[in-house]
């Protein structure tokens, strides 16, 4: 894939003006964004939560934490989604109360409230949409689905670019509409898994957000 995007970058076999390491941190941006899009990857994985320990940074015990799918008690029951307003209504209480979670709230990037909280050792199994593994080696196949691969190639190429600015630039702004446009569709079928799973985390509506920032006004105008 690396070979690839130098090929399309007109780059020689000395890969001068866009080395390959450039050419994998572009890939690698490239797919996570892609996965922030659409969290597309999701991971189960044993949670081991010590006695009183209410709150959690959950990039501790798994590094490549997005949000959380689905927690579930150790009973088989689901542990419920709230918010701290919530929690507060049902318990003046709440950071102090202990016993089996039947209740959580996920604030910031990673921090998760679990309520009441686990009086003893408890492992319960956490779903949650996952970041992908990076690509290393040039052999690397990236985690995604394989229908998508070609459009990380698009993005590299666009994001590579970018330090050249002007007209260059503004010929690789399709492809990152190719990009998007994927993110777009693979979102929309994550949603509706997520939906019919009974998820608590769905994929955000990447058709309603203001790509403004990343590309020219006039540009974002025509989208």
């Amino acid at each position: 894939m690396q070979t690839i995007v130098s090929q399309r970058l007109n780059e020689g076999a000395g890969a001068v003006f866009y080395p390959l390491s450039e050419i994998g941190a572009a890939l690698n941006e490239g797919q996570r964004l892609f996965v922030f899009l659409t969290l597309c990857i999701e991971r189960t994985a044993d949670w081991t939560i010590a006695p009183g320990a209410t709150f959690t940074h959950m990039r501790t015990p798994f590094p490549d934490w997005i949000a959380p799918l689905r927690l579930t008690a150790a009973n088989g029951s689901k542990i419920r989604p709230a918010r701290l307003s919530d929690l507060w209504a049902l318990d003046s209480q709440w950071p102090t109360a202990s016993g089996p979670a039947k209740r959580y709230v996920a604030m910031g990037s990673d921090l998760v409230a679990l309520y009441p909280t686990p009086d003893e050792d408890t492992t319960i199994p956490a779903q949650y949409a996952a970041l992908p593994q990076a690509l290393v080696n040039a052999g690397d196949v990236p985690e995604i689905a394989a229908q998508n691969h070609p459009v990380l190639v698009s993005y590299a190429i666009y994001r590579c670019r970018m330090v050249e600015g002007a007209q260059e630039f503004e010929k690789t702004l399709e492809l990152f509409d190719e990009f998007i446009a994927a993110a777009t569709q693979y979102g929309a079928y994550v949603r509706a898994r997520n939906q019919g799973a009974n998820y608590d985390t769905l994929p955000p509506e990447i058709s309603s957000m203001d790509w403004s920032s990343l590309v020219p006004v006039e540009r974002a105008a025509r989208r």
